[in-house]
């Protein structure tokens, strides 16, 4: 029976639309976290709590490659959990109020914390957000049968994602609070919000879980099988790509709009502006896939990206009115690149569970994270170093030369970077998962 037959055979749809808001609640309290992390918690211990630069940002450089060793591991022992519940409904009962603590203690430190503390409060941090995350967004790969629901549901969790980074970001506009207070209040509020979560989850999410008969499997064995996949190195290898262009462009934003379009404070509205038009303009995507296939609406988000950043080495000081347009277009683009990977991924999922014994979900899932966090060092690792090398200034003027490397990082790299992954997902073995996200 091919993908299509087999759709065909189940009824016509599994989530309501209340169930896939129901299923989407809980990326709100996680996407919280996650953009205080990024955005106001480093900040925050290295000049409020007087850590300082280099050893919160090693502490933090560090997180992320304990990130890469933990997804794995914990993808895997949520697909190998065994109880009457389901493999990944225990892990998320226990998953919020593990993260709801890691939460109050790094967002809500004592006066005086030290380094020791923020170690130990990062760490589980990281942890905890792991542990809850990759069961909970497995279920999204694995609970429908249908191909554009899967769509749907990488949509539900896109756009609650988009609300709590939004969230955040607003607070200490709205509220005119200090960072360490605003930080304590979104603790609060994370808190809540994870536990409304997990009660809508419990209540309103459709209870499907396949029984897995098989005996247990190691962790390199399943490592193994899901390397076997053609179809998901390619996809795979195509977000890494994919995801390190954005990392470029997002990274840089700041920069190239303080420095080349001399508008630096319009820096929260061209970021605000990027962030929610990646969730309005989602439904195009989902509706674009249907009509072609998920593959072609990535392809295409890829290219029209491409186009626009195409553009950005013409403008120059004033052009706000095209800055603006460009950060709507660009962040609906990374709308794209958010949902289309992953529901792709979906469709992969269920292909190989779908005939076998072994359940692979959250190892599958969990080795993309591991390739989207890494993806976002590259700013980091690559653009900073060689601003830094030829004596940029992110306080005042630059030379010529200088403002061209700044546009080559933000727009040409991630051009280049967009071209290699077009070309990649071309290749002859991504036609099964083109095959498998074709209505």
């Amino acid at each position: 029976m091919t993908d299509h037959e087999y759709a065909e055979a189940e009824p016509s749809r599994t989530f309501t639309l209340w169930q896939l808001i129901c299923f989407g609640i809980l990326t709100t309290p996680l996407a919280m976290g996650g953009f205080a992390f990024v955005v106001f918690v480093p900040t925050f211990y290295a000049v409020d709590m007087g850590l300082g630069l280099g050893l919160v940002g090693t502490v933090f450089v560090a997180g992320r490659l304990f990130d890469v060793v933990t997804d794995p591991l914990i993808g895997y022992l949520s697909d190998e959990t065994r109880t009457r519940w389901g493999p990944r409904k225990p892990w998320i009962v226990w998953g919020v109020p593990a993260f709801s603590a890691s939460v109050w203690l790094l967002l809500s430190p004592p006066e005086g914390a030290g380094l020791l503390y923020l170690l130990i409060a990062s760490g589980l941090y990281f942890l905890t957000y792991t542990a809850l995350d990759v069961p909970y967004s497995s279920i999204g790969l694995e609970i429908s049968p249908h191909v554009h629901e899967r769509s749907f549901l990488a949509c539900s969790k896109a756009v609650f994602q988009v609300f709590g980074a939004l969230l955040v970001s607003i607070l200490p506009v709205v509220l005119v609070l200090e960072t360490g207070d605003m930080l304590t209040l979104a603790a609060q509020i994370i808190i809540g919000l994870s536990f409304l979560g997990l009660a809508f989850f419990l209540a309103f999410v459709p209870k499907k879980h396949r029984v897995v008969t098989a005996s247990r499997v190691s962790l390199k064995t399943s490592f193994n099988t899901i390397m076997k996949s053609r179809a998901y190195r390619r996809l795979v290898i195509s977000f890494l790509i994919v995801q390190s262009a954005n990392a470029l462009t997002a990274g840089l934003s700041v920069l190239f709009v303080t420095h080349v379009i001399k508008a630096p404070h319009m820096i929260g509205i061209f970021v605000g502006l990027l962030i929610l038009s990646s969730a309005v303009f989602l439904p195009a995507w989902v509706i674009l896939s249907k009509r072609t296939s998920k593959l072609a609406a990535w392809r295409t988000a890829i290219t029209l990206c491409c186009v626009l950043l195409a553009a950005t080495p013409f403008l120059g000081e004033g052009d706000v009115t095209a800055m603006i347009l460009l950060s709507m277009i660009i962040g609906a683009t990374f709308g794209a690149d958010a949902i289309m990977p992953t529901s792709m991924l979906a469709d992969i999922v269920y292909a190989d569970e779908r005939d076998g014994k072994t359940r692979l979900a959250g190892l599958y899932l969990a080795i993309k994270n591991s390739v989207s966090k890494l993806a976002f060092v590259v700013p980091m690792g690559l653009a900073f170093p060689v601003l830094d090398l030829i004596g940029f200034n992110d306080g005042g003027t630059n030379t010529q030369i200088q403002l061209m490397t700044l546009v080559g990082f933000y727009a040409l790299l991630p051009i280049i970077l967009r071209l290699m992954a077009l070309w990649y997902l071309s290749k002859p073995e991504t036609a099964s998962t083109a095959a498998q996200s074709t209505a």
